[in-house]
């Protein structure tokens, strides 16, 4: 007796400009609607849209995001890649000092992958990205995105360079560096939200909170021994995006639910103005610890994972709502607190 086959269906590919008849019209407006799509497939993190289309000299860049590690450009193109997106490409991400360029298109040829992976190369600060963009639907299904990466920055190709830029840092630096590697580490296991990004050879680490103008830190004293995990509110971002309004009034407004958040999280903040950036942060500190006794690492990147991660469940609902205070009230909530 024969089995009756599975009712499955049967993949087809789609025409990209069935989905997207225009690069500028379409195809542009529909990933500034959906830069999830681009992060979870580049895995580098939130990203915010910041303008479409906008002006680079006498260009124009089809897509610019902010994302935790700093300023991300996309050209995108609905045909196959030619030496004039590569131009572009290379002069939209010079004009905006873009940490990441991504290159979207229907297929790559092999001489334009290569020039990517040149690009990444020969690049130490900023990551180049090639990606395939194609449609398919399941019989007469809506037609779904699928993005392919086929270029994409290769550490191991990169280490050289590292290398020989390590004999300019100083042991400090060294330390710092090794220190955040193994908290990125720390972080990437667990099963909390927030992200780790690409460590540096400093005294925090920045991280998405999901909205331009706020983010999560891990920061590290060794002068004073303690450790910090908090979210800080940039007074410049946020200046840039309500003119009349500052990281003060927006501070304001979460501190008013200050005794709900803290007994969401189980543990007390602080919260801090400070005077010298006129930004602020809500912090927790792990104090009497040593950031340069490797051996307390592993308890430290713990430590701070595990408050980042409860912070970013508590607060990044509140963030992403977050209206700012009238000036009058916001200044009687924002106390300058002592030095640490």
């Amino acid at each position: 007796m024969n089995e009756e086959e599975p009712n499955l269906g049967q993949f087809r590919k789609v025409e990209l400009r069935e989905g997207w008849p225009n690069e500028a019209s379409d195809l542009t407006p529909w990933l500034a609607k959906h830069p999830e799509l681009l992060s979870e497939t580049l895995g580098i993190g939130d990203l915010e849209v910041k303008e479409t289309e906008k002006s680079v000299g006498s260009y124009r860049a089809d897509l610019v995001l902010e994302g935790v590690d700093g300023t991300v450009v996309v050209e995108n193109q609905l045909d196959h890649t030619d030496h004039d997106h590569l131009g572009k490409l290379i002069t939209y991400g010079a004009g905006e000092r873009a940490q990441t360029v991504v290159w979207l298109a229907r297929s790559f040829r092999d001489e334009h992958r290569a020039a990517v992976d040149w690009l990444n190369d020969i690049s130490e600060d900023t990551d180049f990205f090639g990606v395939e963009l194609e449609l398919w639907r399941i019989d007469d299904s809506r037609p779904a995105p699928r993005l392919n990466v086929v270029a994409k920055p290769n550490d191991w190709s990169r280490e050289a360079a590292r290398t020989r830029r390590a004999e300019d840092r100083s042991p400090t630096k060294e330390m710092q560096l090794r220190y955040w590697t193994g908290f990125a580490d720390v972080l990437g296991t667990t099963s909390g939200p927030v992200k780790p990004t690409k460590p540096q050879p400093q005294n925090w680490l920045r991280m998405s909170i999901g909205r331009t103008g706020f983010h999560h830190a891990a920061v590290t004293n060794s002068l004073r021994s303690w450790i910090r995990a908090e979210l800080y509110f940039d007074h410049t971002s946020l200046k840039k995006q309500a003119p009349y309004r500052d990281a003060n009034a927006y501070f304001g407004a979460l501190k008013q639910n200050r005794e709900a958040i803290e007994a969401e999280l189980n543990f007390k903040l602080e919260w801090e103005g400070l005077e010298t950036s006129a930004s602020c942060r809500v912090a927790v500190y792990r104090r009497k610890c040593d950031p340069t006794d490797e051996s307390d690492w592993p308890a430290q990147h713990e430590w701070l994972a595990d408050r980042l991660n409860r912070m970013h469940q508590v607060l990044a609902p509140r963030i992403k709502t977050l209206e700012p205070l009238e000036d009058d009230t916001a200044d009687s909530t924002n106390p300058r607190p002592p030095s640490n």
